[in-house]
């Protein structure tokens, strides 16, 4: 099994993977666990500050405009809780999602209808409503639609986890390796 500082000098490789961001990453995470021999490259230090993968919170939500993305989320959610089994411990918090919109825009509606989220509001005053919610006003002419299908992830944790879940599967990973 290779280390993250193992060098592949006189190696092959299945799988180059160019960039260890968070996609690079996974994508170098998913090869390994599928027994490829993987060669993950990253042309700066491995938890640089430079891209978007970094940090301390991104968001996820299933609301999108477009019908495909929804059952990805779910997929992904499935993948990214047994990525962290696999790691011990946890970088996506899942909490409640809210959307606000205008009620007669179709990209909002269409979004909200992939994503299976929740309309709260303009809502039946005995219409059930998450104690959160009595938090915001919706503004005239606007909508709010809510789904559980929201998560936080620790962006930075996120991107080490898989290089390390990738390095454990035998993935061999350098940093200050520049593709030219």
């Amino acid at each position: 099994r290779a280390t993250m500082s193992a060098q592949p000098a006189k190696r092959s490789f299945d799988v180059i993977v160019v960039g260890a961001g968070i996609m690079g990453s996974c994508a170098a995470h998913a090869a390994a666990s599928r027994v490829a021999r993987v060669l993950l490259l990253e042309q700066f230090d491995l938890l640089h500050q430079r891209g978007s993968s970094h940090g301390e919170s991104r968001t996820t939500r299933p609301t999108y405009t477009r019908p495909q993305y929804p059952p990805m989320v779910r997929l992904a959610h499935r993948l990214w809780h047994e990525a962290e089994r696999d790691a011990g411990y946890t970088v996506l918090t899942p909490t409640p999602h809210l959307d606000l919109g205008p009620r007669d825009d179709p990209a909002f509606l269409a979004s909200v209808a992939n994503g299976g989220a929740t309309v709260l509001a303009p809502a039946a005053a005995d219409a059930p409503r998450p104690a959160w919610a009595e938090a915001f006003r919706v503004p005239d002419g606007w909508a709010a639609a809510s789904s559980e299908l929201g998560g936080v992830m620790k962006a930075t944790k996120a991107v080490a986890m898989f290089q390390a879940l990738a390095a454990k599967l035998g993935a061999v990973v350098r940093d200050r390796a520049e593709v030219v």
